[in-house]
């Protein structure tokens, strides 16, 4: 399944998330890693993942969690969620 995460730093941390993240990449187990977008302005990191193993998800998020305050999300492609929409839709009429 593919999550979008959230990631958010305070400015003073800033250093120490760039240094664990150069540490840390490709190092991630059972999660892959689709994309990951730093707002050099905003103290935030977005990541796009994969996961089907909700115990790697949540491995892979707690270690950043003494910096910062990650955000989850269960996401999936528009096409595929009206899709899905559409039937549940039919299915509670």
């Amino acid at each position: 399944m593919l999550f979008m995460a959230i990631f958010t730093y305070s400015p003073e941390d800033r250093d120490q998330v760039v240094r664990r993240r150069l540490d840390t990449l490709g190092k991630d187990v059972g999660v892959s890693i689709k994309g990951e977008w730093f707002d050099v302005s905003g103290h935030r990191v977005f990541r796009l993942f994969e996961s089907d193993d909700e115990a790697h998800l949540a491995a892979s998020i707690y270690t950043w969690t003494d910096l910062g305050v990650a955000e989850i999300f269960p996401i999936m492609e528009t096409q595929k969620a009206l899709k899905m929409l559409q039937k549940v839709g039919k299915k509670s009429t």
